[in-house]
């Protein structure tokens, strides 16, 4: 089976898993901790903690949203984003080790500083030792399929919340109030605006790391760094 080949079974299997109960729940969370790092960096919480274990959609569709709080999310999910055409990147380089490596250091840290919840703490534990055990006994033909994986399922995952924030949005857009439907706009465009990026991030990620055909403006030239 040829790379291109391959790399396309695995975002299908990555499509399949998020519609399995119990397995989709938990390698979401690896997404959802991904984007509440974000968020607490960028300053979007007060409080420096991480829950994981809880239904997050990519923008606020309460009653009373805000639009700051909004376009802290818009943030958070866009660079997840880029984070997942970033391991796409090093999928494309070989650089399966790498991708555990990151993952690995990003959860330690997470556990450090801002994991406080006893079963997000498991549920962290668990991934970290599911990543390590293949990097500890060297087991080649481990490393590479879960590194495939974890990026396909990234990115596929973005491409999903995206859709489903733009359906709650829709539904949403029968607020009563002339306040309330003026707060829905700016929300409904952040949406809106992140559908379409996660929809060319898949169309990005397809014509540069899976086909190598590049964009239609001409092929990516990446810089190779000194270490790769």
């Amino acid at each position: 089976m040829n790379d291109s080949l391959s790399i396309i079974v695995y975002l299908a299997a990555a499509f399949v898993i998020t519609r399995i109960p119990y397995v989709r729940t938990y390698l979401s969370i690896c997404y959802t901790l991904l984007h509440e790092v974000i968020i607490v960096l960028v300053g979007g919480r007060t409080s420096k903690r991480i829950r994981l274990l809880k239904n997050y959609s990519s923008l606020e569709t309460s009653d009373s949203p805000t639009f700051k709080h909004n376009l802290i999310s818009y943030v958070s999910y866009t660079a997840t984003i880029l984070i997942a055409i970033g391991l796409f990147y090093l999928v494309s380089i070989s650089e399966y080790y790498l991708i555990l490596y990151i993952l690995i250091g990003l959860m330690t840290i997470s556990i450090v500083l801002w994991i406080r919840h006893f079963l997000d703490f498991l549920w962290t534990l668990s991934f970290i030792a599911l990543l390590a055990l293949p990097l500890y006994f060297g087991y080649e033909t481990t490393i590479m399929p879960t590194a495939i994986f974890l990026a396909s399922y990234i990115m596929i995952q973005s491409i999903l919340n995206a859709l489903y924030v733009c359906r709650q949005i829709f539904l949403n857009r029968k607020r009563k109030g002339i306040a309330a439907k003026v707060k829905w706009i700016p929300s409904m465009i952040l949406a809106l605006s992140l559908l379409g990026q996660s929809l060319f991030a898949g169309y990005f990620v397809v014509c540069n790391f899976i086909y190598n055909i590049g964009l239609p403006w001409g092929n990516l030239e990446f810089i190779h760094l000194p270490w790769i």
